[in-house]
């Protein structure tokens, strides 16, 4: 936005909308209806009654000749970090007792007792600290210990692979294998802990597998009272079997207690391992090779790799080392099974080993689809994460449809995979439910046709072995679950491997070599050679590189027929045959298909992203091996090719060429040239950003940079200034002087403290460019480098920074500017003139002057003379009552939401309705219960084929086959089933996604400018995800263990009643136990989400823009990854707690069972004979899992509601913007143009004083309007009204979130709403379509944004331009020789963010899409504010030409932009001040116009 902007909107909080008449009529889908709540949320409205602070009398406008006063100093105190992310000392937190606790109060897991007993909702304040040893800073350092030293030695080694590879690219030599991450983990995060926990694990085992043992026991000793009994035979009567019993009572407890212990080491392991790895990532963006130069980091694959990747890993990491246990599982029964049925033990392990073989080829294959599952995933968030970075453009444009369509494309592929993934789950459970059944089968039927088919003997031999047979089949069973969890680790561990492993940046040579051989000069840089290297590769496969080779030889070879084509065709007209060649460049008939260059859609013409999906279509189809060369594709999947025009001409060329210049100390360098010429490439390749091929580049100083695109981080403004630095009141008031900060400050209500959104979203190009340069200006280093600071600031304001702050306190500095204000060139010292890349001249303005360089036609004119007298000012008070909330101001960003209760029997419902349509639901739950029923059914007839007494005309033989049958009748069922969760989870998947998008993508801009990125994407990478993949079993899970406890319990009960009075309450207890902690765990799962918001926050901050270029040239990594590593600690604090307290609930559940075992002791003894007890005891140890594993899974199953809940939240109750339609217009709507502003009156939200008061004026059809005005006069509010992003009828008006709660509440209804209106064509714009208002209105932004994809697709997002109109086009805006010189011409792929070209280029194409876009009423809001003289003239010749009948409003900085315009609207303080001709307003010496022109005279 152009300069005086964002100020108001820097201090509102986020809207949302209530239900109105609009909405009413918008059509709702079956999948939205499922969000809709049933009643409104009642919220009250915290009203803060915050005295405004007094001050004196202060003016918003504000001359030079008012910037001389110095603002008043505020208190002196230490700058703060006043992000939204707050930072967490450890005196804040709470001692953690699990390492202050003796260790026999760990063993039981004390320490969990105060978040379990505590009455109120866990909060954030009740987390402790994290404990020393899981520290992220430590657990990095050791692991960079260890890794760097191993790529050290390999990096060489892969470069020289990489060479001998180029030279002879058939060579079958083998790649360098990549050292393992997992040795590095091993030997630095305190594996002796694994070491431990998998000795207790064996412990555990050990335990375990002696139950059936000990039931034995207790079966043969009931089995002789039995017999003593019926045949009163005279001997004495059986003891009880004490020691068995209580040895049998005590192992669910003893086995619990070394389980627990044993998972809480992993568990820190595991924490340590994802702390160190995501620290690890965060230290390699710092390093990485051309990932700040080629800008086109494919940020969404990057957070993936941190909030999915590295969480995988750690969860995985406690079932992978179950592996190591299941060996005992298999040895240890077969001892005791040798015993009792000798060689028949081998039909038990042929049969377990026969069910394994179908396992394997199941999750091999659902390997296969995690990976394309992941593929997918990282594209949609790649493509997420850009169009909420952009999403003021996408709004401005009316585009949300259009860029719903592109992230659906990737997200139906995704759903396509986790619906196979589920199946082939599926079916490999059914099997694993069968698999008892069948080894049973086969074993006792072969012992009972060899050795004997009494069934007394089934009933004292075949049945207490029935344990070991069942323990036998768990390997079988549970080794696909643990196999699943090493793959995922594997595939998790590589790609994090193969990004690691990526080339890094040369250090900074220094000492007196690295110097100037001249002491006089700061700088010396000769037969300098330079080009953006290739985007930074990522982790993709074979299958990937092998596609995007594929496609390029396709290209070839229609370049080659189309200039054969060209060749023949010797009739066609010269125009025609131009535009031919241009869509085909013959410069380049064979381009390389070299990774950086490969990834442009598909030739001649594709659609947007469409060769993005198909390469994730085809990811990870086969696995991708440890060659990080041969296997690495860009970040971007695009060429890069550079910012100027000389690198994008070939195929790879360089950016700049033959640089050879020397800067004197002290010195001001000024580097002018036009668009592309290679200006931001010279300053890249000075701060070491951009890849030097030859040359040497000589420093004698510490540098400081202010990148074209002003970086400015969450945090207040002082914060951004001081920027980690030392705080020095007198400096930093001097700097905020010299910056023309105070008149900003004194609007600002809390001065320097006001806090900053993420990318500076709240301020002004203008407010964000002088932040950037007082920041440069604060470090006091010795070189500074200022890429075009003064084209985003006005002109009176651009003049006083070059006097005061560029000649004035940085007089004495080496300071070089890049610039388009060539109306300075005579301050400078020396200039340096680029074109394509090259140095043409370089000298005083005067000695070029002299070589021919003509400047004259260049320098902006000054309009009107210099007659000495000052124009007259006009000074509004700002009202004591209008000034902001100091404390608001201080707070930008919202907090998170928080919900505290019980996951809601409606939030159950409605995901239910996710899965499938209502009617079907009670059918889906009897149909599972039926399914589950028959299992503990098949527990109770077993007890009957070994009894003498019941069925006794049911002959043996005949009731093992139906024992069979039950088995047959599970795996039926469970298969049929199989189908039925897969497309349910389709389906579920589908809706969730596309509600989701829908409602955020509808929110009003404000809630993007106040809720942090990562916040919102993490609902897409973090949430979705897990519901994607696991709720939907966890659910069934659940639903089916119930319904197996209680058939449990009944297959106990029917042979004995007496079992009630002890099952009852102990199937209580567990109920209870799984309150208590269900309640704790939901909350503590909610806190890991919200933990893991800030940490990709942070990461997308640094990686967005030129954040990566500043902290390095600021020297400030350490800071940053100080900050990341307390972040990181928080969310390890909340991983660990949250996995802890799970093994919590299972032990205090075992302690349950050790009672229950009791029961069953004493009523077996008095009340059952051998065969029934065996049924009990076997039943007793299924309950006691059940009743565990349901605790577990019913905490898991809560915790993943959570992220269902989250994704509720977001599709629900997030402010909405109107998107009714009370009057339809034609297509060709507004067939004229004319636009009215009727008594506009309007805030940015209510509490905050107006900032438009009143505006009323008639802009015909077809007129030219330039918009002027000084800092917060209100230009760029009246944008904000003409595309809604601000409604004038409160009806319209979004619902508020409240910045402390997170949650939507109403506005004060005794606040004065916004008022007026606004008319395009006599068509009140608030009574039509929003979307359709925005799609014909067309504008130019101030910061331009592209999006990944072709050049076609920018220019032409909504497809509807042919390729000839796009080329006419590119030649108005000077860009069609740019884009010829491409690989691929309009196929060619614009990296991530358009970082593959410059700002100045990025303009020009925005300027293009404007102007495809054809609408009648065109707004460019400082379009030419980073493009040179020479092209803002032609693009105002074209503006004249092309825009001839289209009404066009102009907000500019630069006053001969809008002197020709047909006339000139001047704002100042929210109000329109002039609206008359250039000429009428510059004949009247008073008007407040020409007092503009005079300051830039002066």
């Amino acid at each position: 936005m152009s300069e005086e902007a964002s100020v108001q909107p820097s201090i509102e909080p986020t809207e949302s909308n209530p239900v109105n008449s609009s909405n009413d009529e918008k059509p709702v889908k079956e999948e939205e209806m499922i969000f809709q709540p049933a009643a409104q949320r009642a919220n009250e409205k915290n009203e803060e009654t915050t005295e405004a602070p007094s001050s004196p009398t202060v003016h918003q406008t504000a001359s030079p000749s008012q910037m001389t006063t110095p603002a008043p100093k505020a208190p002196t105190n230490p700058p703060e970090d006043s992000s939204n992310t707050r930072k967490l000392t450890e005196f804040e937190r709470k001692p953690n007792l699990e390492e202050q606790h003796f260790w026999f109060a760990n063993l039981f897991m004390c320490f969990v007792f105060p978040l379990v007993c505590k009455c109120s909702p866990l909060m954030d304040e009740d987390m402790p600290q994290c404990m020393s040893k899981n520290r992220a800073k430590p657990a990095t350092s050791k692991f960079l210990a260890k890794f760097r030293p191993l790529f050290i030695t390999y990096d060489p080694i892969r470069q020289e692979y990489d060479q001998r590879k180029a030279i002879n690219p058939d060579s079958k030599e083998k790649p360098p294998k990549i050292p393992s991450l997992m040795k590095i983990l091993l030997t630095t995060q305190a594996s002796y802990q694994v070491a431990l926990g998998l000795i207790f694990l064996y412990i555990y085992t050990g335990i375990s597998v002696m139950q059936p043992f000990l039931s034995k026991g207790v079966l043969t000793a009931i089995a002789r009272k039995d017999v003593i009994e019926q045949n009163k035979l005279p001997v004495d009567p059986e003891p009880f079997p004490f020691v068995y019993a209580i040895l049998l009572i005590l192992a669910p407890s003893g086995s619990a207690l070394c389980d627990t212990l044993a998972n809480r080491m992993i568990f820190h392991f595991s924490a340590r391992m994802r702390s160190s790895l995501v620290g690890a990532l965060y230290d390699k963006v710092f390093r990485i090779k051309n990932m700040a130069s080629a800008g086109s980091a494919d940020s969404g694959r990057i957070l993936s790799l941190v909030s999915a990747d590295s969480r995988i890993i750690a969860e995985m990491m406690p079932l992978f080392l179950m592996i190591f246990v299941l060996p005992v599982y298999i040895v240890v029964p077969l001892i005791f099974l040798i015993i009792d049925f000798q060689w028949i033990v081998l039909v038990a392990l042929g049969a377990s080993f026969v069910i394994l073989i179908p396992n394997f080829f199941i999750i091999s294959g659902a390997i296969g689809y995690i990976k394309e599952y992941m593929a997918h995933n990282d594209l949609r968030n790649k493509i997420t994460n850009e169009t909420f970075q952009g999403i003021r453009v996408v709004k401005y444009s009316g585009l949300e449809e259009v860029f719903k369509a592109t992230i659906n494309k990737p997200r139906f592929l995704q759903i396509a995979s986790i619906q196979k993934m589920i199946l082939l789950f599926q079916f490999m459970a059914a099997v694993m439910r069968t698999s008892s059944v069948i080894v049973n089968m086969s074993t006792f039927s072969v012992y009972c046709a060899v050795k004997s088919d009494d069934p007394i003997v089934f009933a004292t031999v075949v049945m207490p072995n029935m344990g070991y047979l069942q323990m036998i089949t768990q390997p079988t069973t549970m080794m696909p679950m643990f196999l699943q969890a090493g793959a995922m680790m594997n595939v998790n561990l590589r790609r994090l491997q193969q990004y690691l492993f990526l080339p890094e940046m040369e250090e900074v040579a220094s000492g007196e070599d690295s110097k100037p051989s001249d002491p006089e000069n700061a700088l010396e840089i000769s037969g300098g050679e330079f080009k953006w290297g290739a985007a930074p590769a990522i982790p993709m496969t074979g299958a990937e590189t092998e596609q995007l080779k594929k496609e390029a030889e396709k290209r070839k070879k229609e370049a080659r027929q189309a200039a054969a084509k060209r060749e023949r065709n010797t009739t066609v007209p010269s125009d025609q045959a131009n535009a031919e060649m241009t869509q085909v460049p013959p410069a380049n008939p064979e381009p390389t298909s070299t990774p950086s260059e490969l990834g442009a859609s598909e030739y001649p013409r594709s659609d947007s992203n469409d060769t993005l999906f198909k390469q994730a279509q085809d990811a990870s189809s086969t696995e991708g091996n440890d060659d990080a060369s041969s296997n690495q594709t860009p970040l971007s999947n695009s060429p890069s090719p550079s910012r100027s025009s000389t690198a994008m001409s070939g195929k790879d060329g360089p950016a700049l060429s033959d640089v050879n210049i020397s800067i004197p100390k002290g010195s001001l360098t000024m580097i002018v040239g036009p668009v592309g010429c290679g200006k931001s490439s010279l300053g890249s390749a000075i701060v070491g950003d951009i890849e030097k091929i030859s040359g040497t580049i000589r420093i004698d100083g510490k540098i400081t940079y202010c990148p074209q695109t002003p970086w400015i981080n969450n945090n207040t403004v002082r914060g951004n200034i001081v920027f980690n630095a030392e705080f020095e009141e007198e400096k930093y008031w001097n700097t905020v002087h010299v910056c023309a900060l105070e008149p900003d400050f004194k609007i600002f209500a809390a001065g320097d403290e006001t806090a900053i959104g993420e990318k500076g979203v709240n301020m002004s190009g203008g407010q964000k460019a002088r932040i950037q340069l007082a920041r440069a200006v604060y470090s006091d280093k010795d070189i500074i480098i200022l890429d075009d600071p003064l084209s985003a600031v006005d002109a009176h304001v651009g003049r006083f920074l070059m006097d005061e702050c560029i000649c004035g306190v940085l007089k004495g500095k080496t300071v070089i500017l890049m610039t388009n204000q060539l109306q300075f060139l005579d301050r400078a010292d020396k200039v340096i003139v680029l074109e394509t890349g090259r140095i043409i001249g370089q000298g005083t303005y005067g000695e070029l002057k002299g070589q021919g360089i003509n400047f004259d036609e260049f320098i902006i004119k000054s309009e009107g003379k210099k007659d000495g007298k000052q124009a007259k000012k006009k000074d509004v008070e700002v009202k004591e009552e209008e000034k902001t909330d100091e404390e608001f101001a201080k707070q930008i960003m919202t907090e998170e939401e928080q919900e505290t209760g019980a996951i809601s029997p409606r939030s159950y419902y409605l995901y239910f309705k996710t899965l499938m349509p209502t009617v079907l639901i009670i059918p889906f739950i009897l149909y599972l219960a039926i399914g589950e029923s028959v299992s503990p059914a098949s527990q109770w007839w077993l007890g009957k084929i070994g009894s003498t007494t019941e069925y006794m005309n049911i002959d043996f033989w005949w009731k093992i086959g139906i024992y069979g049958f039950f088995g047959i009748g599970t795996f039926v069922l469970l298969f049929a089933r199989s189908f039925m969760t897969a497309a349910m989870v389709g389906r579920s998947a589908r809706i969730n996604h596309q509600v989701l998008m829908d409602r955020v993508m509808d929110c009003p801009s404000s809630f993007f400018d106040t809720t942090p990125m990562g916040r919102i994407l993490n609902r897409f990478t973090g949430d979705i995800p897990q519901v994607d993949q696991f709720l939907a079993n966890n659910l069934i899970q659940v639903l089916t263990m119930w319904v197996g406890l209680v058939g449990q319990i009944v297959v106990i009960v029917i042979d004995t009643a007496w079992f009630l009075a002890i099952g009852i309450p102990i199937l209580v207890l567990y109920i209870l136990v799984l309150m208590l902690y269900a309640r704790v765990s939901r909350n503590l799962q909610r806190l890991e989400s919200i933990s893991r918001s800030p940490v990709l926050s942070h990461f997308s901050e640094t990686i967005t823009g030129a954040g990566l270029t500043t902290i390095r040239s600021y020297g400030r990594e350490e800071e940053w990854k100080e900050k990341f590593n307390e972040l990181n600690d928080e969310w390890t604090t909340r991983f660990v707690l949250f996995r802890e307290g799970q093994k919590w609930a299972s032990l205090y559940a075992s302690f349950i069972s050790s009672a229950l075992y009791t029961g069953v002791m004493i009523i077996g003894w008095f009340f059952m004979d051998a065969a029934r007890l065996s049924v009990a005891i076997m039943s007793s140890m299924i309950f006691t899992m059940l009743g565990i594993n349901l605790i577990q899974q019913n905490v898991e199953l809560e915790s993943k509601m959570t992220s269902f809940d989250r994704i509720k939240f977001y599709s629900s109750k997030l402010p909405q913007e109107a998107q009714g339609s009370e009057v339809e217009v034609p297509e060709s709507w507004p067939p004229v143009g004319d636009v009215t502003f009727d008594a506009v009156k309007f805030k940015y939200r209510p509490g905050l004083p107006f900032v438009l008061k009143g505006v009323n004026f008639e802009i015909k059809g077809g007129e030219k309007i330039g918009v002027c005005g000084r800092t917060g006069a209100g230009k760029s509010s009246l944008l904000f009204v003409l595309f809604r992003l601000v409604e004038l009828d409160p009806k319209l008006a979004p619902r508020m979130i409240d910045m402390k709660t997170g949650f939507p509440v109403d506005a004060d209804p005794n606040d004065e709403p916004n008022s007026g209106r606004i008319l395009i064509d006599g068509v009140d714009i608030s009574k039509v379509n929003i979307h359709r208002v925005r799609r014909s209105v067309a504008i130019i932004p101030q910061d331009p944004t592209l999006f990944t994809g072709t050049v076609r697709y920018n220019m032409d997002i909504a497809g509807k331009a042919s390729d000839d109109r796009i080329w006419e086009v590119l030649e108005m805006i000077e860009m069609r020789d740019v884009v010829a010189s491409l690989p691929f011409g309009l196929d060619s792929q614009v990296a991530e963010g358009g970082s593959n070209f410059s700002a100045g280029q990025r303009q020009l194409l925005c300027f293009g899409r404007a102007i495809l876009n054809n609408c009648r009423v065109v707004v460019m809001d400082e379009a030419t504010a980073n493009v040179d003289v020479e092209t803002d003239a032609k693009i105002q010749r074209t503006i004249r030409e092309q825009f001839k009948e289209q009404t066009v409003i102009v907000v500019a900085h630069r006053l001969n932009t809008i002197m020709d315009s047909t006339r000139i609207l001047l704002m100042d303080q929210g109000y329109l001040s002039e609206f008359d001709t250039p000429e009428n307003l510059k004949a009247n010496p008073d008007s407040a116009f020409n007092a503009l022109i005079q300051s830039l005279n002066n």
